[in-house]
């Protein structure tokens, strides 16, 4: 037999070959490292540390399906290798297939009952399900045996505030900071954090975090700590800068990554609810607490028109992270059209396609969120999934539906159809996983009550 025939040998180009891809993914080349990783599996099929790495790659590069079927390949020659159940778990978990990922998880931890971060995902699709004492349950077993799990502490925050558990979810919450990958970096001073004494004087560096819809719900407590006698310095998005001037109680707005003027204390903006001991009962809730800039009132005010017709802003899409499933498919939009005496006004930003109604698109004028506020005080009423246009919406206090997946995110809480964030939302919440034709076609039943009643009411 020649020396390329034998098995042995061919075993060993591939291991060559494997350590190749290795050092190409920790370099960052994630797409050269799955092609190093395939030829390795077509060398030695069986080579489950390659078929693993190439699963992880097509993973990271967002092809979910083709991951999916290295892993299944993988179990079906191995179907008690555990690192292929927990990958396999993730990558369902990415696809929104939550029982699926659930029985991978489950039988991962079958065979290894200490794998802390499995559980932890487990505990995540227990949540997507709306099994949330099973949810629960899986967290608490992590802190049992590592009670300093920042990952099942945070779950199981996002669990207590999504019941309204406000009292153990805010300090829960505060783990987000010890959290693997946590979506903001976490600042460190010199100057102490504020623990929410009278500080007469002194000047506080408030600094938003995560993403524009968190800063626009949470700035509502920064008049509450300039009552407290403090001069309040605000760190948010550099689009968020010109509305969140004027504030109540902001002395001064500077937009992120720029130099910091002087200061005496600190605190992240999504910790004052921890501070100021909130429940769900005594959420600061008066709105308008965001209002826009008069110097952009004029030029919204001749881009929407006064026709005697009900003037609805539509927003049906967001980021696919951190949840996919907040987004209303464009083509489910259909049943909206050719509704009578309504003009539809896009607020989707940054859409590429075409247009799912026929509908006013001044989206090309919004330079930042202060437009975006000017451009829906004109409006009548506000539809929109799970964005920051809701949260903006809410805090101008516009009359605005809220459309959510049957797994909301923690702040709109449990079978309610309000908020206590926002009194003027009205929440249209899925019945099933896959429920936006049942909750479009609610929409469209709200839009003829309201002609039935010459749209009095909102």
């Amino acid at each position: 037999m020649e020396p390329h025939g034998n098995a042995s040998y061919s075993a060993e180009i591939a291991r060559d070959i494997y350590s190749q891809g290795w050092q190409l993914l920790q370099a960052g080349r994630t797409r050269a490292a799955a092609f190093q990783f395939e030829k390795a599996l077509c060398l030695s099929p069986g080579f489950s540390d390659a078929a693993l790495a190439l699963g992880h790659c097509l993973h990271s590069l967002g092809e979910s399906g083709q991951a999916l079927t290295v892993y299944d390949r993988l179990l079906t020659a191995s179907p008690t290798l555990v690192a292929a159940w927990n990958n396999r778990g993730n990558t369902l978990l990415e696809m929104c297939r939550y029982q699926e990922a659930a029985d991978s998880f489950s039988r991962a931890l079958e065979m290894a009952p200490g794998l802390h971060d499995t559980r932890v995902a487990l505990a995540t699709c227990w949540q997507a399900l709306g099994r949330l004492a099973e949810a629960m349950t899986a967290c608490d077993t992590v802190l049992a045996a590592a009670p300093d799990n920042a990952e099942a502490h945070w779950n199981r925050g996002l669990l207590h505030l999504l019941q309204g558990d406000y009292c153990q979810g805010w300090r829960e919450y505060e783990w987000r900071w010890q959290k693997r990958g946590f979506t903001s970096p976490r600042r460190d001073f010199p100057q102490p954090r504020w623990q929410g004494e009278q500080a007469a004087g002194q000047t506080i560096l408030i600094h938003a975090e995560q993403g524009f819809g968190d800063t626009l719900q949470f700035c509502r407590y920064i008049p509450l700590v300039a009552a407290r006698g403090l001069r309040v310095i605000f760190e948010c998005h550099p689009p968020l800068v010109a509305l969140m001037q004027g504030l109540p109680g902001v002395s001064e707005v500077i937009p992120m990554r720029r130099p910091v003027p002087a200061f005496d204390l600190h605190l992240p903006l999504m910790s004052l609810p921890l501070l100021f001991e909130t429940t769900v009962e005594t959420i600061p809730v008066a709105t308008p607490y965001l209002v826009p800039p008069a110097d952009r009132l004029p030029l919204w005010r001749g881009l929407v028109l006064d026709e005697n017709r009900l003037k609805v802003g539509l927003c049906w899409a967001g980021k696919s992270y951190p949840d996919p499933r907040r987004s209303c498919p464009a083509a489910l939009l259909e049943p909206l059209i050719g509704i009578e005496n309504v003009s539809w006004y896009s607020l989707q930003l940054g859409w590429k396609e075409a247009l799912p109604l026929s509908m006013n698109d001044t989206t090309g004028q919004i330079n930042d969120f202060s437009d975006t506020a000017a451009l829906i005080s004109q409006l009548d009423l506000v539809i929109t999934v799970d964005t920051a246009v809701a949260h903006l919406a809410g805090a101008l206090g516009k009359p605005t539906w809220l459309l959510l997946p049957q797994a909301p995110d923690w702040r709109w809480m449990l079978n309610r159809e309000d908020s206590p964030w926002y009194p003027t939302i009205r929440i249209l919440r899925q019945k099933s996983q896959k429920g936006w034709e049942e909750t479009i076609q609610r929409v469209k039943n709200l839009l003829y009550e309201l002609q039935a009643n010459k749209f009095q009411t909102i």
